[in-house]
């Protein structure tokens, strides 16, 4: 079994909980056992710690101490450049330990993809042994002679919602008060980079009294403070199926700057999203224009407000939008192809040809895929060729 060790800097959020302990377990099949090492894990983490987690207070000393003490062969780094250990890290993991070192994140920056502070993330990308990114499509920040150690493990949260009875939706919008018959809804850290100042715009372009607008999330900021109007519906953190009956009451789902994790949550209750063009993100892969949502042009308070009103007011597309939603996550943004791109990433870093030992039986493997043979020995391909020749 190789030893795994994921450095998370910082805090673990309580999204992160669940996802660490289905990649924990996935990883077990294919002899890899998984330790998550942080300052902390979130206080109100509502999900049980389903992984090995070592709660260390990062640092060069700290982490090199793990590295012996639980005998890590491979580190996979959630860390970024803010971080003043990091480059110490590669240096004594990797350089005086030769342990194998694999990067996670976007790539670089995205806030900012032209900063000259980007040449930190590209020297991460020559010292490391692997590369995992969010999405696809941020390969680009990637130099091509780096692709062939770069795999794509889709950003995404562990969905287990069952959903929302449509019976119920009435009384769930009663609930908080909500009376409006079409809701547009915003749900996650209310901050100056999603632009909720042009939502709150929108709505009031809208002026309809059968429409509301609802803002679920926290506002440490004080964003929502020198923002209102009629029908505008402000009610703090939610969390669990508390949150998530309301995203399945609501109509349509609307960030205009920045799209994040969130995009998951309204995807699974079938929402469609609308937003602005102009923010890089690696969950905006999930949204395609016409299909699913809508992309505007940034700032453009009639255009986003027509885009919103069209979803509201008319059912039929509403419904092919919401289909086309929940067709996506559930096919990319499940959270096996996650753990897929992690299989991937270490088995190309270790350099391993072959199956896991639990997935063989004397005879070899049960079942097998063509993905499975991707990572055999010729020898052993065409054997399991001959015993499985639908593959």
């Amino acid at each position: 079994m190789t030893r795994v060790l994921l450095l998370h800097s910082g805090y673990i959020p309580h999204y992160r909980v669940p996802v660490y302990g289905r990649l924990s377990g996935y990883l077990r099949q294919h002899d890899f056992e998984l330790i998550v090492a942080s300052d902390r894990i979130q206080a109100d983490n509502p999900h049980p710690i389903e992984f090995r987690f070592a709660e260390t207070a990062l640092s060069t000393r700290g982490i090199t101490q793990l590295l012996r003490r639980e005998r890590i062969e491979v580190i996979i780094l959630f860390v970024d450049m803010r971080h003043p250990y990091l480059f110490p890290t590669y240096f004594v993991a990797k350089g005086l330990l030769g342990r194998k070192m694999i990067y996670w994140g976007q790539g670089l920056n995205l806030a900012n993809p032209k900063s000259i502070r980007n040449m930190a993330y590209r020297m991460e990308h020559l010292l490391c042994d692997g590369i995992i990114l969010y999405a696809e499509h941020l390969k680009k920040y990637v130099a091509p002679r780096f692709h062939g150690k770069t795999f794509v493990a889709n950003n995404t949260i562990v969905m287990s919602y069952g959903g929302l009875p449509a019976e119920r939706r009435g009384s769930v919008l009663a609930e908080y008060g909500i009376g409006t018959r079409k809701n547009i809804i915003c749900v996650g850290r209310l901050q100056k980079r999603k632009r909720l100042e042009n939502l709150v715009a929108a709505h009031a372009r809208i002026n309809r009294p059968d429409i509301g607008l609802i803002f679920v999330g926290p506002d440490s900021d004080g964003i929502l403070n020198e923002l209102g109007g009629d029908n505008v519906y402000k009610l703090g953190p939610m969390y669990g199926a508390r949150k998530f009956d309301l995203l399945s009451a609501a109509d349509v789902y609307c960030i205009p700057g920045a799209v994040g994790l969130s995009i998951v949550d309204a995807f699974q209750c079938g929402l469609p999203l609308v937003t602005e063009e102009g923010d890089e993100s690696a969950e905006m892969m999930y949204l395609k224009d016409g299909q699913n949502g809508f992309i505007v042009p940034r700032g453009d308070i009639p255009a986003l407000a027509d885009r919103l009103l069209l979803l509201l007011d008319n059912d039929e597309l509403r419904k092919r939008f919401s289909d086309e939603a929940r067709r996506e996550i559930a096919e990319n943004g499940h959270i096996d192809k996650l753990c897929e791109g992690f299989r991937d990433a270490l088995m190309h870093a270790t350099g391993r040809t072959t199956l896991a030992r639990s997935s063989w039986t004397s005879d070899g493997p049960e079942s097998v895929s063509p993905a499975d043979i991707t990572w055999m020995s010729s020898t052993q391909s065409e054997g399991l060729r001959r015993k499985h020749p639908n593959v």
